[in-house]
Parts: C-alpha cells; sequence; structure tokens
C-alpha cells in the first residue's frame, strides 16, 4: 500500500455513510473511541453509535485489503467520537494521517462545519 493512499482513506473514512452518522442528530455526552486495528471499544454501552462505527471498521479493513495493504502495517489506526465531532488518526510507516469533522445543524442532515487539515 502506498502512503499516498493513506490520505484517501482517512478522508473516505469520515465520509463513509455521513448520512447515518448518529452525530447528525445527537450529541455525544460520552467519549467513543475505537481500535480500528483491533475492533477494541472504549465507550460505555451498546447503541446506535457503538453498531455505526463497527460497520465503519468493517469498510476501514475492506479499503485496506481492496487497496493491497495489510492492517498489520498500520501503527495505531483510531476514530474519536465526542459531542458533534469525528476525528480519525491513523500512523502508517511512522507517518501521521489526521482529520476530523464537526456536524452541526442536529437533524438537518450533514453540514460540515470544520474539516481538519491533515498534519505531517
Amino acid at each position: 500500500m502506498r502512503l499516498s493512499q493513506i490520505q484517501g482513506v482517512v478522508n473516505d473514512f469520515l465520509d463513509f455513510k455521513g448520512y447515518e452518522n448518529p452525530l447528525n442528530h445527537i450529541w455525544l455526552k460520552n467519549k467513543f473511541e475505537m481500535n480500528l486495528i483491533s475492533g477494541g471499544i472504549n465507550y460505555p454501552g451498546e447503541d446506535s453509535v457503538s453498531d455505526f462505527y463497527k460497520n465503519k471498521r468493517k469498510w476501514f479493513i475492506g479499503r485496506i485489503k481492496k487497496l493491497q495493504g495489510d492492517v498489520k502495517d498500520f501503527q495505531i489506526a483510531k476514530v474519536i467520537v465526542f459531542g458533534a465531532k469525528e476525528k480519525i488518526k491513523i500512523k502508517y510507516k511512522n507517518k501521521i494521517f489526521e482529520n476530523e469533522i464537526v456536524y452541526s445543524n442536529f437533524g438537518g442532515g450533514i453540514i460540515a462545519t470544520k474539516r481538519g487539515d491533515n498534519k505531517k
């Protein structure tokens, strides 16, 4: 897998099924964190948020395989969600790729009010 493909995966992860993202309708009071490599979740309970991000993880794993990559090559791959913000951070071949999106206009559809820049 090429380094140039990683930023695309980061951006596509944020956009994946954005119309179904629970953050369009709720403000998440408890921090949700998921290790995209192992599937480990740090979040109290099971709900639509945890179900949604389990599906996003399945997409992530499938996308890596489709790009002929190996999940074992990733040093860090995690998503953090709190309030109305979703952030993904990936470390691959000692380079960090991250981006975030903040949802607003609850119940009115997707409006990305902020999309972070990749930090190198």
